[in-house]
């Protein structure tokens, strides 16, 4: 046969140059992408081993600590490579250790002073509260406690940078700044309208009226509960306050003299020297340079100090468990979220723990809005049995936070200290979903379900609830409130006709929660290590040994987890995590965040 020629004698041969093109320029650029993440990799490995073997300064004879209160001081340090990338990444540390550091420093006779530096910061309201404690022991040692400012807050919103500062020695601030000394506030944002306007109907039910965690979603604004909740919770913290600040700052003010000064913030430094608010006005420099002066010493950073603090490797065993952030039973994306208690991660700990025998007391340190009912449960479980089974002591102590989720498993402690300021309580549930059937409307998408029982798409974000499933959603519901309601009376002895009056997701401060038999002390980790030691039959004197969980991971598990399950967990997760994913806006899927504080934005 005649050789059948095609009309395109080329095209064949340049689709299949242009595909080899392609090939080729693919492979360079994936390539250099290996070539680049190993690189990074081997720059990481090279810091970390820089990190891990430099020697810890030598603490001179005489020295004046430096603190940075702007620094971050997590109950968790974030503990892997991605963060050892960022600025300051490696140095930081955890809030138990800078109170370690202060607790050390007041009896260490080579620091002469601490030298304070605040303008805005992170810590909460409850973690200033211990902080004051730790500063008031520095200085009942006989030593003073200095700090500068070159601002109390971003123009307003500063007082709880203040009320840290108010309980040292002497306030020095530079000239020309202003003291945002305005007063405790909070903003909470209600996007029902908007949700509306693009078709997205929330639909959550809650066990009861003060758990309000999806009015955020549901309501236009607040409602008359809501606000009084609210408003009642801010005049607690203020006046909490108000008090402490009488008592380290004046002696001869009234509270009505103090808050006139406050309704006047934000105000300039050289008005608040004039109302006794401060003691000088200079620059940094000058302040650091005149307190290094005065005792002859050298200035060193409490990150140098507590690199010199060696843990105690003889003595009997003692546990801290610390949990912060939202509860789940799903890993998280760092470093896109911050700190998260992972159940599952957490049952590992405390397995770990009952196979040492010879730990004879847990702490278990919480700082949680709360989360996922079922994960708050499988902790609170697993504690109790570790109890039992080891037959030992477990006490909890409450950071800023220890609500809904976070409260239940401190349900698991045989005494409970919060701080004043914690916010707790909470005792309460909600569940529902995010329904898009307008949204498709507008989009003229049609969504046709084919189920095969009356519930099967009960959480389908593509329809609303029918009565059969409303019916059994809210029953669902009631059986969680009912067991967590069931949990708090037999933990914490109180019969449930009075425990209607502390539940229905109502939010108490710590000090009024142990007024009310939420908690036992007021008091924070000092204290609640106090208690742990007596608890476990340990003399004060007696030297221990702190097991703290979760443990620092090694250089050789930070990079496994980078090259393992980050680039696994990466595309599905953080799509979701992001809110990519459609289906990340059904319920609280498995009631995922059912038990949480109504989220708010504090003006301190």
């Amino acid at each position: 046969m005649p050789e059948i020629k095609s009309p395109f004698p080329n095209s064949r041969i340049s689709l299949r140059k242009k595909t080899a093109v392609k090939i080729l320029l693919k492979s360079i650029v994936y390539a250099f992408a290996i070539f680049g993440i190993l690189s990074i990799l081997l720059v990481l490995v090279v810091l970390g081993m820089m990190r891990t073997s430099a020697p810890a300064p030598i603490i001179p004879k005489k020295a004046i600590l430096t603190i940075d209160f702007g620094a971050t001081f997590g109950e968790v340090v974030q503990d892997s490579l991605l963060f050892e990338m960022a600025p300051y990444g490696g140095g930081q540390m955890s809030f138990h250790q800078l109170l370690t550091a202060l607790s050390k420093a007041a009896k260490d006779d080579r620091i002469k002073a601490i030298a304070g530096r605040v303008n805005v910061t992170g810590l909460g309201l409850a973690q200033i509260q211990e902080l004051r404690k730790a500063v008031e022991t520095f200085k009942n040692h006989g030593k003073p406690a200095y700090i500068y400012s070159p601002g109390f807050g971003s123009f307003g919103e500063g007082t709880d940078e203040y009320y840290l500062a108010s309980v040292f020695s002497e306030i020095t601030m530079q000239p020309n700044s202003d003291v945002g000394l305005t007063g405790i506030s909070a903003e909470v944002p209600f996007i029902r309208a908007a949700l509306d306007k693009v078709g997205i109907t929330p639909e959550f039910y809650s066990r009861y009226e003060h758990k309000n965690a999806m009015a955020t979603f549901t309501d236009r604004q607040g409602s008359p509960i809501f606000k009084a909740d609210m408003n009642d919770l801010l005049a607690r913290l203020n006046v909490m306050v108000v008090q402490d600040l009488l008592k380290s700052r004046f002696s001869e003010p009234t509270k009505e003299d103090l808050l006139g000064v406050i309704d006047k913030a934000p105000f300039s430094a050289e008005y608040a020297k004039t109302v006794g608010l401060i003691d000088e006005i200079a620059y940094e420099s000058d302040w650091l340079n005149g307190i290094a002066q005065k005792f002859e010493a050298e200035v060193i950073s409490v990150e140098e100090y507590a690199a010199n603090l060696y843990p105690n490797t003889k003595g009997k065993k003692l546990a801290v468990i610390f949990m912060e952030g939202m509860i789940s039973d799903m890993p998280g994306v760092p470093p896109l979220e911050g700190a998260e208690i992972n159940s599952r991660l957490v049952l590992e700990q405390i397995d770990e723990i009952k196979k040492d025998k010879d730990i004879k007391g847990v702490l278990v340190r919480i700082n949680s809005p709360g989360g996922s009912y079922g994960a708050s449960a499988e902790i609170w479980n697993a504690l109790n049995s570790l109890k039992k089974e080891n037959n030992i002591p477990v006490l909890v102590s409450m950071g800023d936070y220890a609500a809904s989720g976070g409260y239940m498993i401190a349900l698991a402690g045989d005494k409970i200290f919060a701080d004043p300021a914690t916010m707790t309580g909470s005792i309460g549930v909600l569940g529902g979903k995010f329904v898009l059937e307008d949204l498709w409307k507008k989009l003229d998408v049609n969504w046709e379900a084919f189920d095969p029982s009356e519930n099967a798409g009960i959480l389908s974000p593509n329809f609303k609830f029918n009565k059969t499933q409303k019916l059994a959603f809210n029953k669902s519901l009631d059986r969680i409130y009912e067991d967590f309601t069931l949990k708090v009376s037999e933990a914490r002895n109180i019969p449930l006709n009075k425990l209607d009056k502390l539940a229905r997701g109502r939010v108490f401060l710590g000090q009024d929660a142990a007024e009310l038999g939420l908690v036992d002390e007021v008091g924070g980790m000092d204290a609640a290590l106090g208690a742990l030691r007596n608890k476990a039959g340990i003399e004060s004197a007696e030297p221990i040994v702190l097991l703290t969980y979760p443990k620092p991971k090694t250089l050789q598990e930070k990079i496994s987890e980078l090259l393992g399950s980050a680039p696994v967990v990466s595309v599905k997760a953080t799509a979701q995590k992001l809110g990519l994913d459609i289906r990340s806006l059904t319920v609280l899927k498995h009631f995922k965040y059912d038990a949480i504080m109504p989220p708010m934005i504090f003006n301190m």
